[in-house]
């Protein structure tokens, strides 16, 4: 009987799939055989099974080049994967959220500067509210001292294999956030909070006379800016990143501290760059805390 052995590189196997889902993304979901994945790498149908195996590693920094430049990913999520710094469905959430981001910011951009600024400093200050309330002075943000805030949503770990989180309504104006069970990812903590800005943004919008009308151009650049403004505030990241030693990856550093994805560090860090946080004077963040009882 053969004895069965360990993988020699794991990772190699996990950097293979996520080349497989990429593809496949980019073409609909249609089916992507192993040596098209192979064929980047000039690899023969050999090299290929080996790879996909883990029998091969590939982590030369021209291989690793190449796959990002052919998958239009960025270079850094490639290396993650090929080191081991992150696996399977964290990348690959990650690259659909940049995807996601640069959607959703030219889709808000339709609705003109005026009407996306007024949704950015609304949203903001609501979350300076949550900052407030759950004296919040320290990264990272812990997220049952924002969702204890709202008591018509609450949080479950389960066993999930097909997503990190999804939103459950258990009855009308009630839900529950069901998420992957096991070590938190930074990764699994922004798809959390995406579903609880769905439910705060979408289902019970009504809820929060402070966040305006509902703009249908505008309520997926609220849902990010409430999602990046809660884990990593202006102030806060620019403060830190005077702090990071230039001779570290400053958004690897950054990601870890606030322990939210590069992808989101990397939006919110050019939003506090080209849009500093402003002195908050409406009605919402003055002499009253946001109600968040159902």
């Amino acid at each position: 009987m053969k004895r069965s052995e360990s993988v020699k590189f794991p990772n190699s196997i996990q950097l293979f799939k996520f080349c497989q889902k990429v593809l496949m993304h980019q073409r609909g979901n249609k089916k992507v055989n192993d040596q098209e994945i192979g064929n980047i790498l000039e690899f023969n149908p050999s090299d290929c099974s080996h790879w996909k195996r883990g029998e091969k590693s590939v982590r030369s920094v021209f291989s690793l080049a190449r796959l990002s430049e052919t998958l239009k990913v960025e270079a850094s999520l490639i290396h993650d994967l090929a080191s081991g710094a992150a696996g399977l469905d964290e990348a690959f959430f990650e690259f659909t959220e940049s995807n996601n981001v640069r959607t959703t910011l030219d889709k808000a951009q339709d609705s003109g500067e005026a009407a996306t600024t007024a949704a950015r400093q609304r949203v903001e200050a609501f979350v300076s509210q949550l900052h407030a309330q759950s004296q919040f002075t320290t990264a990272p943000l812990y997220l049952p001292e924002v969702v204890r805030f709202f008591p018509f949503v609450q949080m479950q770990p389960i066993e999930m294999i097909d997503r990190l989180s999804r939103v459950l309504r258990t009855k009308p104006g009630h839900y529950v956030i069901n998420y992957r069970k096991g070590d938190l990812k930074a990764q699994t903590r922004m798809s959390v909070l995406k579903d609880l800005a769905r439910i705060i943004f979408e289902a019970e919008r009504s809820r929060f006379p402070e966040l305006g009308a509902a703009d249908e151009k505008l309520v997926g650049y609220e849902q990010l800016i409430f999602v990046a403004s809660l884990l990593a505030p202006k102030t806060m990241l620019l403060d830190e990143m005077a702090r990071v030693d230039t001779r570290r990856n400053m958004i690897s550093e950054l990601s870890a501290l606030f322990w939210i994805p590069k992808s989101l560090l990397t939006f919110q860090l050019q939003q506090a760059i080209r849009q500093p946080s402003t002195p908050v004077t409406t009605q919402a963040t003055t002499g009253r805390s946001v109600e968040m009882a159902g």
